[in-house]
Formats: structure tokens, C-alpha cells, sequence
């Protein structure tokens, strides 16, 4: 039994609507694929800054702060050039400690990025990973990777792996040749025993993802969705008007053909040089149309003419017979 199909209407749409569709997949993964790279390169930049600042701090030994001694490692009292009587404490800060204040800094601030330094082998406890970035510390150093990043939950994480250079090994090397200050705030057990060139440990940051299929279906506001609607529409009438309505005349006067009828399709305003299929195929079913008209009306009065020499040779043998 043969399968009813569908009109070229209802065909046409289905095929718009599932391009439309495949449009609208592939949109959304390449901007996810853009988003991912933008939030890439923001970490890079947390990254580059938060390196910039270290050294800073490593070229100068360390920075002094003054009256701030919360956390340190070697304080000095200097007598006030502008009273003798006062003295101002200043207090030492390795880029380590510089650069750990400096994310808890940022921590608490409204930035949406936020970076931590951690390694396998911390000194101070509060610097030990959390599981994406013990995952971060065994890609980077097994397989010697520039970068580590992943999706968590709702946030991208992003390592990059720092690596001891000879101004850190006074402190992060042999413990017994580490400053005095340095033993005494954190032992001699851990963060000890590197190599220039060893992998310290990693620059971690953390940026929230936004729902991207929720923003991008919030860029589309009422005047996006009349215009693409509108496409829809004009592309829909555009193939109605030059293609289905056509086709449906040319097969309502086949049909008439085939039933001896001789319609006439409208052809007034077609070029006959005209590169549209659509005329082409107007101009020769109308063609078609006149030559059957002509054959059946041949075969009409070639009819008339066998039916008038029947009667006629009918009326001679009928005289024959008489005579």
C-alpha cells in the first residue's frame, strides 16, 4: 500500500523548523566554546597578575609593612625620624605570605575571580588543596601539563603550575639553612626539600559560570524574536507564493489534461528566456496543454471525417443493394 505523503507545505516547514533547530544547537555550543575561552583568559590574566606581583616581592627580598602584626615573619623597631620618643614597627612579609594575604585580599572583595596558592607540600596548612586542585597538582606533575583547568559544579577552575626559582629555595630548601623566622613560624617539617626548577605548587583560580543557555536565550528580546520570526515568515511566503502556488496549478491543469480537458495556464508576463524552473516548467506544460488541445482536436474531426465516409459508404452499398 503506498504511503500518503505529506504536501511540499508541510515538508518545506518541518525542513525550516529542523534547520532552525540545528542552527540553534550549533549557536549555542560555539558560544559555549567562546564563553569557555573568555573564561580562560580571564584566569590567565589572575594568573599573570598574581606572578607579576610575586615577583615583585621575590626581586625585593620581601616587603615590610608597617604596624601589622597580624602575620609576619621578622619584625624591626625603627625609632620615628619625626619624634624620638615613638617607635614604629615594621614587619616582613616572604612573596609566599605576600601573595597568600593578597587572595584572601581579594577573597573578600566584590571581584568575582578569585585565585589561592597551594602545593603539595605546604607550609602553612591553610594552603593545602581542596580535591580539584590535589587532581590540578597530580596533572601538572606527572604530566608535566602548562595548565589544568575543569568544570565544577557551577564554576571554572583554572591551575597553572609555578616552579621554584633560586631567590625561593632560601627558604623552601634545605631547613637547616632556612631563615631563622621562617623556622620558627612554620617548622621544619613541611615546604622544605625543593630543587630550583621544581614544581612549587599552582596558582588555583576560581570564576563563577554563569547559565549560558539562560543568557543567551536573555539576549533574545522582543524586537530579536518579531525578526527571526519574521525571516520565518517571509521565507515561508517567499516558497508559497514562487513554488507551492505554482506547482498546485500546473498539476490542477495536468489533471484536467489527463481528463481531455484543454485548459490554458497563465503565462502573460513570462519571459520565455526566463532561468526560473518554475517558468520553464509553466511554459512547457502549457505547451503541452496546447499541443494536446491540437491532437484531440485533430482526432476529433479525423473522427468526424471516418464517421461522414462510414454514413456515405453505407448510403452507396444501400443503393447498390437496390439497384
Amino acid at each position: 500500500m503506498a504511503k500518503k505523503r505529506l504536501s511540499l507545505s508541510v515538508q518545506f516547514t518541518l525542513i525550516l523548523v529542523l534547520v532552525l533547530i540545528f542552527n540553534a544547537v550549533v549557536f549555542f555550543y560555539m558560544l559555549q566554546n567562546v564563553y569557555r575561552q573568555e573564561l580562560k583568559s580571564q584566569a590567565q590574566t589572575v594568573v599573570a597578575n598574581v606572578e607579576a606581583f610575586g615577583t615583585w616581592v621575590a626581586n625585593n627580598g620581601r616587603v615590610w609593612v608597617k604596624d601589622n602584626p597580624e602575620s609576619y615573619l621578622g619584625k624591626l623597631a625603627v625609632t620615628d625620624p619625626e619624634n624620638a620618643n615613638k617607635i614604629i614597627h615594621f614587619y616582613s612579609k616572604n612573596p609566599a605570605l605576600a601573595q597568600r594575604e593578597f587572595s584572601e585580599t581579594v577573597a573578600a572583595s566584590t571581584s568575582p575571580a578569585k585565585f589561592r596558592m597551594t602545593s603539595s607540600n605546604v607550609m602553612n596548612p591553610n594552603n593545602a588543596p581542596d580535591t580539584f586542585e590535589r587532581r590540578a597538582l597530580a596533572a601538572v606533575g606527572g604530566n608535566n601539563l602548562a595548565e589544568y583547568f575543569e568544570t565544577v559544579g557551577n564554576n571554572y577552575r583554572y591551575a597553572k603550575p609555578v616552579y621554584h626559582k633560586a631567590s625561593c629555595i632560601a627558604c623552601h630548601g634545605d631547613p637547616e639553612k632556612a631563615p631563622a623566622d621562617v623556622v620558627e613560624r612554620y617548622g621544619r617539617n613541611n615546604g622544605f626539600g625543593f630543587k630550583e626548577g621544581d614544581v612549587a605548587g599552582i596558582i588555583s583560580v576560581t570564576i563563577p559560570q554563569r547559565n549560558l543557555l539562560g543568557g543567551a536565550v536573555s539576549v533574545f528580546g522582543f524586537i530579536e524574536v518579531v525578526a527571526v520570526f519574521g525571516s520565518v515568515l517571509l521565507i515561508l511566503w517567499f516558497v508559497r507564493r514562487q513554488i507551492i502556488l505554482p506547482v498546485r496549478e500546473i498539476t490542477t491543469t495536468a489533471e484536467k489534461i489527463s481528463k481531455g480537458e484543454s485548459p490554458e495556464l497563465v503565462t502573460k508576463g513570462i519571459d520565455s528566456s526566463s532561468a526560473n524552473e518554475i517558468d520553464q516548467l509553466t511554459l512547457a506544460t502549457n505547451r503541452m496543454a496546447t499541443s494536446f488541445s491540437l491532437a484531440l482536436k485533430k482526432m476529433a474531426e479525423s473522427r468526424k471525417a471516418a464517421n461522414q465516409a462510414i454514413k456515405v459508404a453505407k448510403a452507396l452499398k444501400a443503393q447498390q443493394q437496390k439497384d
